[in-house]
């Protein structure tokens, strides 16, 4: 398993060489950050068990970066040590780290490209345990998660008739959670779309077929492995009504072959969409339609004004945790910052620049609210909705973003025995969350920001009347004192309880850091 690990990152290191020439601008930028809190709950254990303790965290890492006309790269690592005072608290870490990284290559331009990905984060083990929110040192209810994803794809224009696509990705998602070991993937999907040829009609064919390898936990011990797989074909025809508006048909088939719970696994897909574009600024598109699993829309709305960004989805799709954490579908902060900013910094990436500088001098979360991805090894029907506004004023910049998620198991407990227990078999089957997050950052001056940030996560289990619920609250104060190095000062309140054994836990916590690039 090793060796095919190692050989599945060839086509990345190829990339990394065919891409980079020796005049290539390679930005390295080492970091260092020192944080101090103390909390009156380290570990966010029920109330007759908390204790609150001095935390001291160092955090080393780095940023490379390199924009260049056949090579867009970002790698961005960080390690995080902990130490306590006293003894370390059941439920903290000693250590954590975080990456994240990101390829685009022109390896052959108009022939061949390649696309990578590599992640480390810290996820959620259970829907219904504590949540972390700013916490980074908590363990409970936490296992490190590692995603890679190296993907090649061709591409050829057929003339004035058709352009054409042949992408093979090859991903893995890996935990250090007994429950969900490591799982390898391989798809090859091909896609051909009318060219110029086609100007009031328009269609697009796909085919894609996917493996995926697991090694699944023994509920008496040891591993085994288990192959799923899926299957599809779409053909989508589409008319102009106007240079704005375009109506179509789809008609496919979907077949997925995983140790399902008796209901149906493939089926022939159709249904309508319609695409609107009145402006530069607001687009939508919906579908509607009928899948083996029962009806299935789709929705994506976005507009953006001078001073405002709005976005609102909603899509229904069967899923799994792995491919959630490979292309996660949460509303990215940078992303709408990144509008909002547009109309006072137009260079796409000074933008880019000034959006991370602003995230990490707010404190804000990377994504806004978003359901919790919890570990599973089932295939499941998920229903989302996700719906979020930001707005920016002369020295105030907010957002306010609603989700509702709801997931239906289709595949068999059984591979999540190791993960439950017998005696929570059914936790995971069906379950619900409704989250809301706000945040407002006002800039006194050029130099500082103050945000304030509120969450809150409501989850139930929809098989045995379990819920949980998290509210959160961070007041954070930062200030820039050079083009390196910056401060922060932060409250933090957190209150909650959990779906097993309904115990209540409550935090309180202040906390001092400073960051410095070297």
């Amino acid at each position: 398993m090793a060796k095919r690990s190692r050989l599945a990152l060839l086509p990345l290191a190829a990339g990394l060489g065919a891409a980079c020439p020796a005049h290539a601008a390679w930005d390295f930028t080492p970091v260092a950050a020192a944080r101090a809190t103390y909390s009156d709950n380290v570990a966010l254990l029920p109330e007759d068990r908390s204790g609150g303790g001095m935390v001291l965290q160092m955090t080393p890492g780095f940023q490379l970066l390199n924009h260049s006309a056949r090579f867009d790269l970002s790698f961005n690592y960080a390690l995080s040590l902990y130490e306590y005072s006293g003894s370390r608290r059941s439920g903290a870490l000693r250590h954590s780290q975080d990456l994240d990284g990101k390829l685009k290559s022109r390896l052959v331009e108009e022939l061949l490209y390649l696309d990578a990905g590599a992640t480390i984060r810290q996820q959620a083990t259970s829907l219904f345990g504590p949540l972390s929110s700013g916490n980074d040192y908590l363990r409970t209810n936490r296992n490190e998660v590692r995603t890679y994803r190296v993907s090649p794809y061709l591409v050829h224009r057929f003339g004035a008739f058709a352009n054409g696509e042949l992408r093979y990705a090859r991903d893995s998602v890996s935990t250090d959670n007994i429950g969900m070991r490591r799982s390898d993937g391989n798809t090859l999907s091909a896609q051909l779309t009318s060219g110029p040829t086609f100007r009031r009609f328009g269609w697009d064919a796909s085919v894609m077929r996917s493996v995926i390898d697991e090694q699944l936990p023994e509920a008496g011990g040891g591993e085994r492995q288990q192959n799923t797989s899926s299957k599809a074909a779409n053909l989508n025809l589409r008319y102009a009504v106007s240079p704005t508006l375009n109506l179509g048909v789809f008609g496919g088939y979907d077949d997925y072959d995983y140790s399902g719970l008796g209901g149906s696994q493939s089926g022939v897909a159709y249904g309508g969409n319609l695409q609107w574009t009145p402006s530069a600024r607001t687009s939508i598109q919906a579908t509607a339609g009928h899948r083996f699993y029962g009806p299935s829309y789709s929705l994506a709305l976005q507009h953006r004004s001078r001073g405002t960004v709005w976005n609102v989805a909603y899509s229904d799709s069967v899923s799994t945790t792995r491919s959630q954490f490979l292309l996660p579908q949460a509303v990215n902060t940078a992303s709408m910052l990144d509008n909002l900013f547009r109309a006072q910094i137009p260079d796409a990436q000074l933008r880019a620049a000034a959006v991370a500088a602003y995230i990490q001098s707010a404190g804000l979360p990377k994504s806004l609210a978003t359901s919790v991805n919890f570990l599973s090894n089932r295939y499941s029907l998920m229903k989302q909705f996700n719906a979020a506004v930001g707005w920016q004023l002369a020295r105030t910049t907010s957002t306010l973003s609603v989700f509702k998620t709801k997931r239906e198991m289709l595949s068999s407990q059984q591979v999540d025995s190791r993960l439950l227990g017998s005696s929570l078999s059914t936790l995971n089957d069906n379950t619900d969350q409704l989250g809301v997050l706000a945040s407002v950052s006002y800039k006194p001056g050029a130099q500082t920001v103050l945000t304030l940030i509120g969450n809150a996560i409501n989850a139930k289990s929809l098989s045995d009347a379990r819920s949980s619920h998290q509210r959160d609250l961070h007041l954070n104060l930062a200030r820039t004192y050079s083009s390196r190095t910056s401060g922060s000062v932060e409250l933090r309140h957190v209150r909650g309880s959990t779906g097993l054994g309904g115990q209540q836990y409550t935090e309180n916590a202040v906390a001092a850091a400073i960051t410095t690039k070297f």
